[in-house]
């Protein structure tokens, strides 16, 4: 298991491994790589500091004040290619379940 510096060293290489598939149009691999390190930080409690490190600094109205390691826009388009490919698990479509008294028997589908 990863502990301390290994730990951080892992989730600093996360930015430069998102710019990667970026680069290559491995949306859904960007956006997993983005959102694994905000699940990460969030799940650890990490400070304030350590998160604007990775994700930027914002002001008041919302305007960008500091880029962090993720580039905003990127991530924004990572998230946005997805959505219009269906290509996230924020958006599944469910059917029915058969014998559950709901329409004629369809099933539970992730699209």
């Amino acid at each position: 298991m990863l502990e301390g510096k290994a730990l951080m060293d892992k989730l600093r290489e996360q930015p430069d491994i998102f710019k990667i598939h970026m680069r290559n149009g491995e949306y859904s691999k960007a956006k997993y790589c983005y959102d694994t390190v905000r699940s990460v930080l969030i799940f650890m409690e990490a400070d304030e500091e350590l998160k604007r490190e990775f994700f930027g600094e914002r002001g008041e109205r919302g305007e960008i004040l500091k880029e962090g390691l993720f580039n905003e826009a990127q991530a924004q388009m990572a998230y946005l290619k997805c959505i219009r490919k269906g290509d996230t698990y924020e958006n599944k479509r469910y059917e029915p379940l058969q014998g559950k008294g709901q329409g004629d028997g369809g099933r539970c589908i992730q699209s």
